[in-house]
């Protein structure tokens, strides 16, 4: 293979098929759920890392202004085609999140689906960060989840499915180094008689990390739980979900 297999790239036209059993709408309540628990009820929000926008979808559907950024074009791409087939005005930048700038401010962002395991270099994550802040009010929240190392260890990114009904037939397999904290996941998907692969780079930031990275940023009242429940994190919690208020 000449060059190395990108992420986000040949899989967008299919994403959606891909992620078709994922409970958005379960999402999308707990995430209201943490909204209560901080007292804080946007009616602007910003999805950081938004992919082809599924949940931007269903919250703009409820009546809020939604816009959304992700670091991939293609996806971007495809989100755009889907609001304007579905009628919805949102707005989706192809932009780092790193060093974006919307030239607005939002009540609430949030990021979803474990994407800033993504953002594998402390620092940029560290300045993705700073500029969620800056494009928050005051007082504004932000949510997001992350996958654990506990996820890793117990190859929880190792998944198949070659049944020959399915639409998207894949195999990926996690390579995880426990003293990097990173994990190489090759991803092979056979769609339509088609063959491609993509490679997965992902870090299990620890929670210590996270919340000192959270202050430098300007935020405060920072919570942790394990995800979908508003209880702590456990050893075995492979995802949990981080809550702060911007000061």
């Amino acid at each position: 293979m000449s060059k190395k297999p990108e992420s986000f790239g040949p899989i967008a036209p299919h994403y959606d098929v891909l992620m078709r059993s994922v409970p958005y709408d379960m999402w999308l309540s707990y995430y209201q759920l943490l909204l209560a628990q901080q007292e804080v009820y946007p009616e602007k929000l910003l999805d950081v890392c938004c992919g082809t926008g599924t949940l931007c979808e269903k919250i703009a559907a409820l009546g809020y202004s939604v816009a959304g950024i992700d670091l991939s074009a293609a996806m971007i791409e495809r989100a755009r085609a889907k609001a304007k087939e579905l009628e919805l005005d949102i707005r989706y930048e192809a932009v780092d999140a790193a060093e974006f700038d919307l030239g607005e401010r939002f009540e609430a962002a949030y990021s979803f689906f474990d994407s800033f395991n993504y953002i594998t270099d402390l620092g940029h994550l560290q300045k993705a960060l700073h500029r969620i802040a800056h494009h928050l009010k005051p007082g504004g929240s932000l949510v997001f989840d992350l996958n654990t190392s506990y996820a890793f260890e117990e190859k929880m990114f190792d998944q198949e499915d070659r049944r020959k009904k399915s639409p998207i037939q894949y195999k990926w397999k996690g390579d995880y180094n426990p003293t990097s904290r990173i994990i190489h996941v090759t991803m092979d998907f056979w769609i339509d008689g088609e063959n491609f692969q993509e490679v997965h780079v992902q870090r299990a930031h620890s929670q210590e990390e996270i919340f000192e990275m959270l202050k430098v940023a300007g935020f405060h009242q920072i919570a942790c739980y394990d995800s979908y429940t508003l209880e702590p994190p456990r050893k075995r919690s492979d995802r949990i979900h981080f809550t702060a208020i911007r000061e």
